[in-house]
């Protein structure tokens, strides 16, 4: 019972410091914003792609968790995944010129896709915690460190899609603490959902690799722009 509690504890803190970037980003002076307007873009896609060939590819491939031809496989499945979803919320939240229109359907889809990486992150946790609390804790540390750069990419995004601060605020409170029922569930069911991870974290990469894309191709839509 105490190391189900303390797993609790540092979960629900793990998803709160998480944020601490993004909030010091979301509410900080008005350099703050020129900053993310300038700078976010890139930031966020650098974030992401690091993310994926710094972390979540090397993990897979140092566990030997999946053969290489699956891992590709699922990474190109996410890219379609995160496509449609993209492609559907676009379509319900199209208004206002194209480029606001650009932002919004890579906030909504990067949403998804960090709820979904959060969820993920959790069952690690809790599975982590089963070991041992000391276990545990490290894990949850290791979790904070990695998510901070992450969450000010994702603050970044949606900030530059004209999302007000406290909505935003809300929305990412809400996804980040979908890290605790995940790591509940993850406790009382580690030995069932714990040989999916690989499979779960290679369609996580192919998700983030979509909205990395789209962040460089925005560059790249503005560099064109401007040489006109």
């Amino acid at each position: 019972m105490e190391n189900f509690l303390l797993m609790i504890l540092a979960t629900i803190l793990t998803a709160l410091l998480s944020l601490v970037g993004g909030f010091i980003l979301l509410f900080g002076s008005k350099k703050s914003a020129k900053f993310v307007q300038k700078y976010g873009t890139p930031f966020a896609a650098l974030v992401l792609l690091a993310v994926v060939f710094l972390d979540i590819i090397p993990e897979i491939l140092e566990e030997e968790a999946l053969p290489i031809w699956l891992l590709i496989m699922l990474i190109i499945s996410g890219i379609i995944i995160c496509t449609m979803i993209s492609f559907i919320a676009g379509h319900f939240h199209k208004h206002g010129d194209e480029h606001t229109y650009h932002n919004k359907k890579q906030a909504v889809a990067m949403l998804i896709v960090d709820s979904l990486h959060t969820a993920v992150d959790g069952i690690v946790l809790g599975a982590s915690f089963v070991a041992g609390h000391g276990t545990g804790l490290l894990a949850a540390l290791a979790t904070t460190v990695h998510e901070i750069p992450q969450e000010i990419g994702d603050f970044s995004i949606m900030i530059r899609a004209k999302i007000p601060a406290k909505k935003i605020a809300k929305l990412q409170i809400i996804s980040g603490l979908i890290l605790v029922p995940a790591a509940v569930i993850a406790y009382f069911a580690g030995s069932v959902i714990e040989p999916h991870l690989p499979i779960l974290m290679a369609l996580v990469a192919g998700f983030f690799l979509y909205i990395a894309l789209g962040e460089i191709w925005s560059i790249i839509k503005r560099i064109k722009i401007r040489k006109k």
